[in-house]
């Protein structure tokens, strides 16, 4: 698309003819993305309240369409990395988050666990040098006061915050762990998610399928990283009443665990009043 051509488009914005308003958006949205910069420095420059409101209108139309375009490609890839879905999830709410400001917010955590791991310790001693730094010195915390907000389901609001909800305490600590090549793996529990260790080598650049390795045992970040064993888990299920599925115990992929947080995330919505918001996330899911 020629620059002129954009902005001749975007002028055309500010007609008070409803009609043609709706004809020239809906051209804007088929040239897609390549429209943003022209739109983003209108929107800045618009006198115009309506035609600011409705750039602007546009611009989270065309981000949404790329966020998911990009969720697409990631789901696709052949090595769906935990920490880019993350930062997809988080583009919903924040379009803006580049994925170095997101990796930058993430590596400190990382790089201070891993100045005390050495190739002698066990995966237990690992995750007790995770527990002491995420929940004895950063003193990550669920957010009691405020448990439905959608912003707890949010990883770098997460750390910016130091409150989360069961879904997203689950997820950063996966999010470490595999940075930390920790074979960690979501299993969906009926209340909230929990991890399990996997007795395999973690690789980075290969893509796992963890349904296919024993479990070692089981995480619980949403309680400071308790570690349970299998029996601990069923007897959890037969307390809660709950039937003692092979799915609960069954560790799921990375895109998995995405769609779980999601799902999460679409539900904080419904129940904040943010009907539009959960729909569009139900879009997203949908890729899946």
């Amino acid at each position: 698309m020629e620059s002129q051509k954009g902005e001749a488009l975007i002028k055309l914005l500010d007609d008070p003819d409803q009609t043609v308003f709706e004809a020239v958006s809906h051209k804007i949205e088929q040239i897609g993305t390549e429209m943003l910069p022209d739109l983003e420095s209108a929107a800045m420059e618009a006198m115009s309240p309506v035609l600011h409101e409705r750039i602007e209108r546009i611009i989270k139309v065309l981000q949404f369409n790329q966020l998911k375009s990009e969720f697409s490609e990631w789901l696709r890839s052949d090595n769906p990395k935990l920490i880019d879905g993350a930062w997809l999830m988080c583009r919903y709410q924040f379009p803006d988050l580049t994925r170095q400001q997101f990796t930058s917010l993430i590596k400190p955590i990382r790089e201070e666990i891993w100045l005390e791991f050495s190739e002698i310790l066990t995966a237990l001693e690992k995750i007790r040098i995770m527990n002491t730094f995420l929940f004895g010195k950063s003193k990550f915390i669920l957010n009691q006061a405020h448990p439905e907000s959608p912003g707890n389901n949010f990883i770098n609001r997460v750390i910016d915050t130091g409150r989360a909800n069961e879904h997203s305490m689950n997820l950063l600590y996966a999010i470490i762990g595999q940075e930390l090549s920790m074979p960690l793996f979501v299993a969906d529990m009926p209340d909230f998610p929990i991890l399990a260790y996997l007795n395999l080598p973690f690789n980075m650049e290969e893509q796992i399928h963890p349904d296919l390795f024993d479990i070692l045992f089981f995480i619980n970040p949403a309680d400071t990283g308790t570690v349970h064993s299998r029996r601990d888990v069923t007897n959890y299920l037969i307390r809660q009443s709950l039937p003692l599925k092979a799915e609960f115990y069954k560790p799921r992929s990375n895109p998995d665990f995405i769609r779980i947080c999601l799902d999460k995330l679409a539900l904080d919505y419904e129940l904040t009043g943010s009907k539009k918001r959960s729909l569009q996330v139900r879009d997203l899911i949908s890729l899946w």
